[in-house]
């Protein structure tokens, strides 16, 4: 593989960073690990980075309470940053943001949630021990190595910070090293139920109704010609958008799809048409377009949401 220098990486999965497969030490708290590669290192120079690239977002960014969850990209902010600031910042303010993403290191289980509290330059974020209740004993295990070195969920998690600011909140972190349907309908089971309970948290002096919404970390198409992706992707997206998943995983196989987070969406379609929600397509690019010089081989990059009606 021809070298790349940093500035021309698209940064969207591990290829150029196998260094990121080795586990780590254990430790009590979930460090970033790509911070200084997918997004400033600096406290200050994140936030600036991400309010710059909410700014920069407004225009796509439609935000409702009812906007329960949204497919979000995971890729170096540089490339996918703005859309994923669209996709974060139309979501409802949330207690828990359940933020499943693909697992691209091959370490630990299939299906593994993280109940360690998530470190980034921006501060701590707690994970949430309710849900981490709810899952135990499903086919969805706690396996911290699986998280150690993911980077589909971290990348999020600043964007989540900035957006809640002083109001607190938790992250329920999932990733899925197997995508296929039934893995994906073991997740939504223990989810849509959840989702739909009439749940009370005390909060202060009263009880207020726990606020859940769902991310699904995903790029689309991966290193391939930019015309064919746009073509691809639109259709996968259309497909998305009425919540047939059947359809979604025909596609893909059919397709031979380089759609990365396919199991995280497939979890949230099943969620929506349970919810009796609508998916709408907010923005899609692809990594070319925040390049001087176009390049052959591109990345998708979309931003959709899941509202009830």
């Amino acid at each position: 593989m021809k070298s790349k220098s940093m500035n021309e990486m698209p940064l969207s999965d591990f290829a150029y960073f196998p260094e990121l497969k080795k586990p780590l030490e254990e430790n009590k708290m979930r460090e970033p690990v790509v911070s200084g590669l997918f997004y400033d290192p600096d406290e200050n120079g994140l936030q600036k980075e991400v309010d710059r690239l909410y700014s920069a977002a407004k225009d796509k960014t439609k935000y409702s309470d009812k906007t329960f969850g949204a497919v979000c990209p995971h890729a170096g902010y540089i490339f996918s940053g703005k859309t994923a600031a669209a996709a974060i910042g139309s979501i409802m303010e949330a207690d828990t943001y359940v933020i499943i993403g693909s697992n691209h290191t091959g370490l630990g289980e299939a299906l593994a949630y993280s109940q360690e509290d998530w470190k980034t330059p921006l501060g701590v974020v707690e994970t949430d021990k309710y849900l981490g209740r709810i899952f135990d004993g499903t086919w969805i295990v706690r396996d911290e190595s699986a998280h150690e070195r993911e980077h589909s969920v971290e990348v999020i998690v600043p964007f989540l910070q900035r957006k809640m600011g002083d109001e607190p909140f938790k992250i329920f972190p999932i990733v899925m090293g197997d995508q296929n349907k039934a893995a994906a309908e073991a997740i939504a089971s223990v989810l849509i139920p959840v989702l739909k309970e009439e749940i009370y948290v005390k909060k202060e002096n009263y009880e207020e109704k726990l606020k859940i919404a769902v991310i699904a970390s995903s790029d689309f198409s991966h290193y391939v010609p930019e015309e064919f992706a746009k073509e691809h992707d639109e259709a996968i997206i259309k497909i998305i958008e009425s919540l047939d998943v059947d359809a979604f995983y025909d596609f893909i196989e059919k397709n031979d799809s380089s759609l990365c987070g396919y199991g995280p969406i497939a979890v949230l379609m099943m969620a929506a048409k349970a919810m009796n929600a609508e998916a709408k397509l907010l923005e899609y690019r692809t990594s070319n377009e925040e390049k001087e010089s176009r390049e052959t081989a591109v990345v998708g990059y979309a931003a959709i949401t899941f509202t009830k009606q």
